[in-house]
């Protein structure tokens, strides 16, 4: 699979070889970010991808951009978020000289309806942050300090997440609240090993205000990963962005340490 952001296809539009008589040809295995399918529209080009993956005029080495269906990704800057344009484009090929009350910017000029799906996600993740915000406020008024800094952990991985979806760009996390993607999953897979207790199947109001409102957190972070999954669903089952798929996988894990480190003791007494 090749990724064409809105920088390839701004120098494939440019190069010409790929252009002929008012169409950019792509090969089928070719996937357009929103902004660059915006570049084409703003164009005045059509789009034809009905080409083997390999052939017509765009190859690999031509774009120079090739990205493994592992890891589906936009590489570099700007994401298209700079307006290209006075006017309005839809995905479907349209342009609009007005934005309508019932769609908004996806990316760019590009409009989509305010109930797709990857906006629906985008207040998904708006909302989880907005919670993490309002506990980190309680901890810090309870003088959880270490709470509050693993939080901060937190709002930051979240906000990166969001970044990665908006301008195309690959995520990617090295280490949150102090662990890598794999003490993540042995850590929440093995509390006994870890914390000296099973999991928290049972977790109710006696556990204390914290661990019950990190609990919520954590089920609103399942939310956002399944509306994740049907913005970027593929007929086949697999995702768009393999990435960001992970990337929300290992966040409701995250949230679920903080609840063991916080029934466990490590933030302190729970009031």
């Amino acid at each position: 699979m090749k990724l064409i952001t809105e920088d390839i296809v701004k120098k494939i539009i440019k190069d010409g070889d790929a252009v002929s008589d008012g169409v950019l040809q792509l090969s089928a295995d070719c996937m357009l970010t929103p902004a660059a399918k915006a570049v084409v529209i703003d164009c005045k080009l059509k789009l034809n991808q009905d080409v083997g993956p390999g052939s017509g005029s765009l190859t690999v080495s031509a774009a120079g951009m090739a990205v493994p269906d592992a890891a589906i990704s936009a590489l570099g800057g700007s994401g298209g978020q700079q307006p290209i344009g006075k006017r309005y484009h839809l995905e479907s090929g349209g342009v609009l000289d007005e934005k309508p009350e019932h769609m908004t910017q996806l990316t760019g000029n590009l409009l989509v309806a305010k109930d797709d799906l990857r906006i629906r996600l985008r207040g998904e993740i708006d909302l989880l942050i907005a919670e993490v915000l309002k506990i980190q406020v309680r901890a810090a008024a309870l003088a959880c300090d270490q709470l509050v800094d693993d939080l901060e952990d937190i709002h930051r991985y979240v906000a990166a997440l969001s970044r990665s979806e908006v301008l195309g760009e690959l995520f990617a996390q090295d280490t949150v609240i102090g662990l890598d993607y794999q003490a993540v999953r042995e850590v929440s897979h093995h509390p006994q090993r870890h914390f000296g207790r099973g999991h928290l199947f049972d977790i109710s109001y006696r556990d204390g205000e914290l661990p019950v409102l990190l609990n919520a957190l954590r089920a609103a972070s399942r939310h956002c990963e399944v509306s994740f999954y049907a913005a970027f669903k593929q007929p086949d089952g697999r995702t768009s962005r393999p990435d960001l798929m992970e990337g929300f996988n290992r966040l409701s894990s995250l949230l679920y340490i903080l609840c063991l480190r916080a029934v466990s003791g490590q933030y302190g007494e729970m009031r």
